[in-house]
């Protein structure tokens, strides 16, 4: 899709600015919903009750979730990957998401989906979002996950990183709006309604005919989840250097 370039531009710049805002609009009201409940939906229980089978050991006790091999926690997050993206696709048909005149019925379905996949994969690495500055996070990795530029990803995983810097250091919130974090909800639900505009206008570019609704929508749970993936691992990995460090200094 990043390769489309200019033809998406032109395609998206067609696209009329009542439609533009209704999607907008809709996803804001999503992205109220779900920042709010989303987490009553995180099947947090049967992730670490799944882990501890195969280890052995309770982990919902997050001293032993911390102790687990990195290897344990990747095939753990890969799982959920995996179902989200086969939620997606089946979503996907059932909706009839066939480009834009379906988008907006469709988004609410969708990204209860994606922001549950992303805080179930927080929850394998022992970063669950109960706190407000760790679904400022979720809102970013969202956010990034909409991406079609491999440079922009990787500008987004380096803001992340910032993010977990405030994190670790206990920073206060005021500390966390002066970031690269959408200010509002409103603003966030504008940046992804035209990001997921242009996924629908490429992949229609793409397969020159009807848009298949449950593969754009599996490819847009697959990509956020990755960044999810790419975001919380490294973090649990910074988090381990971090501890060995402070056991080995004086």
């Amino acid at each position: 899709m990043g390769l489309l370039g200019k033809p998406v531009d032109l395609a998206y710049k067609l696209v009329p600015e009542a439609l533009k805002e209704r999607i907008s609009q809709a996803l804001y009201q999503v992205l109220l919903q779900v920042r709010d409940h989303s987490r009553d939906t995180v099947r947090r229980q049967a992730l670490y009750d799944s882990i501890s089978q195969k280890v052995g050991i309770d982990v919902s006790d997050s001293r032993n979730l911390a102790r687990q091999p990195l290897k344990v926690l990747d095939r753990a997050a890969n799982k959920v990957l995996s179902a989200h993206r086969q939620l997606a696709v089946v979503q996907g048909g059932v909706t009839g998401a066939a480009g834009l005149p379906g988008l907006v019925a469709d988004v609410p379905s969708l990204y209860f989906l994606v922001f549950r996949c992303v805080e179930e994969i927080a929850c394998c690495y022992g970063f669950p979002a109960d706190s407000e500055e760790e679904r400022d996070l979720v809102l970013k990795v969202v956010d990034i996950g909409h991406f079609l530029e491999s440079g922009n990803k990787r500008k987004g995983m380096l803001e992340i990183e910032s993010m977990d810097d405030m994190l670790r250091r206990g920073a206060p919130v005021k500390d966390l709006e002066r970031t690269v974090v959408a200010k509002s909800l409103q603003t966030l639900s504008r940046q992804l309604s035209s990001r997921l505009v242009q996924r629908k206008l490429a992949q229609t570019l793409m397969i020159v005919g009807a848009v298949i609704g449950a593969g754009v929508n599996a490819a847009l749970v697959s990509d956020v989840g990755t960044t999810a993936f790419h975001a919380y691992r490294l973090r649990r990995l910074r988090q381990t250097a971090e501890q060995r460090q402070e056991r080995q200094t004086p």
